[in-house]
C-alpha cells in the first residue's frame, strides 16, 4: 500500500521532490518507481527501457506514454493552442522496443507495429514510420495500421470539411443579419447614432431629391435620394442609395465601404461635423448614408453650394472592384 501511495506521489506533477536524491536513495527493485523519476528528470527512454525491458509490460510503458499525452494537451488547452508535435510522447517507446532485442529485431518490429496500431490516432505517423527498420513488409503493416489510419484520417477530413461548409453558412448568415440590421437602424433621422449626437428637435425637412451626377459614372452607380434635415445648429444630409437587384441567374454586385461626403461648401459657416457610412448594401437593398454639417443659425435659411461625392467600393463574388465618388 505504500508503494502505491509513493507512485502516486511521484506521479503527480504537483509535487515538489528532490528526483535525483530520492533516485539514489531507492532500493533497486522499485523499479516503476525508478521510472517515474526519471521521466520527472525528462529521462524518457530510461524510464521506458525499465517499464518495457525489465518489467516486460507494454501496457505499463504504453500508460506511461499516455500520462505525457494527456499533459501536453492539458498544457496546449491551458496555452490556447494545438499541441505540439515535435515532441510525441510514444516516439520514445517505439525506439525502446526497436532496440530492447538485438538477436531478434523482428520482435521488436512487432511490437512497434503494435505500438503504432494501438495509438494510430496519437502517434506521429510520418515520424514512427521512418523509425521502422527498411526490410520491415508493407503487408505486416497494412492491416493493422496503414488502412486503419487512412480510413480514419479520410473520415476526419470529412468531418472538418462538413464543419467548414457548417461555419461558412453561418457566417454568411449572420453577416447577412448584420448588414440588415445596420440598414434597419441607419433608415431615418431617429437613427440611434444621429441621437448620440445631441441634434436637438428637427426645424424642419426637405423633400427628398434624385442626385444627379455631374460626371460620368460608373455602370454600378446606385440611384440615390437626397433629404435635407434642419436642426438649429446642424444640417443633416440623408443619401438613401438603392443598389441595383442582381441579374437573373447572375451573382449581383454588393456596395461595400458606402460614405456620402461633403467635400467642399461655399460657405464658410457651414462645414461638416461628421458621416455615417455603411459597410455594405447588398444587391437590390436600399441603404442610408448620412453627413452631419455644424451651421450657425442664421445660415440655415440662406443658400449655400455644396460639393458632395458618394464613396464605394464594388464587391463582386468577394473581389473588388473599381468604384468611386460620383
Amino acid at each position: 500500500a505504500y508503494r502505491d501511495k509513493l507512485r502516486r506521489l511521484l506521479a503527480w506533477p504537483g509535487s515538489r521532490i528532490r528526483s535525483e536524491r530520492l533516485l539514489s536513495s531507492l532500493p533497486p527493485s522499485f523499479l516503476r518507481e525508478h521510472a517515474l523519476l526519471l521521466g520527472r528528470l525528462g529521462r524518457h527512454e530510461h524510464a521506458l527501457g525499465i517499464l518495457y525491458s525489465r518489467l516486460g509490460s507494454l501496457d505499463l510503458a504504453l500508460e506511461y506514454c499516455d500520462v505525457r499525452r494527456e499533459r501536453q494537451l492539458a498544457g496546449a488547452d491551458a496555452a490556447g493552442g494545438p499541441a505540439s508535435s515535435t515532441d510525441c510522447p510514444y516516439l520514445p517507446l517505439i525506439r525502446v522496443v526497436l532496440s530492447s532485442d538485438p538477436d531478434d529485431p523482428d520482435r521488436g518490429a512487432a511490437a512497434a507495429v503494435r505500438v503504432l496500431a494501438l495509438r494510430r490516432g496519437s502517434v506521429d505517423k510520418v515520424a514512427a514510420l521512418k523509425m521502422l527498420p527498411g526490410d520491415l513488409p508493407v503487408s505486416s503493416l497494412a492491416r493493422p495500421f496503414l488502412i486503419p489510419a487512412v480510413v480514419e484520417d479520410e473520415s476526419r477530413a470529412r468531418r472538418l470539411m462538413v464543419a467548414s461548409s457548417l461555419l461558412r453558412s453561418r457566417h454568411a448568415r449572420l453577416r447577412k443579419e448584420l448588414v440588415e440590421a445596420q440598414l434597419t437602424s441607419q433608415a431615418d433621422v431617429r437613427s440611434p447614432a444621429l441621437a448620440r449626437l445631441g441634434l436637438g428637435e428637427l426645424v424642419r425637412a426637405s423633400r427628398g431629391t434624385r442626385a444627379r451626377p455631374v460626371h460620368a459614372t460608373s455602370p454600378w452607380f446606385p440611384d440615390v435620394l437626397l433629404t435635407r434635415y434642419h436642426f438649429r445648429r446642424s444640417l443633416v444630409i440623408q443619401a438613401q442609395v438603392a443598389n441595383a437587384p442582381s441579374p437573373v441567374g447572375r451573382a449581383g454586385a454588393a456596395l461595400a465601404d458606402v460614405a456620402f461626403v461633403v467635400a467642399e461648401s461655399s460657405d464658410e459657416a457651414i462645414v461638416p461635423r461628421l458621416e455615417l457610412p455603411l459597410g455594405r448594401i447588398p444587391p437590390g437593398s436600399t441603404g442610408s448614408v448620412w453627413c452631419v454639417l455644424a451651421a450657425s443659425p442664421g445660415r440655415l435659411d440662406g443658400s449655400a453650394f455644396l460639393t458632395s461625392e458618394l464613396r464605394f467600393t464594388v464587391r463582386d463574388d468577394g473581389e473588388d472592384e473599381a468604384g468611386g465618388p460620383g
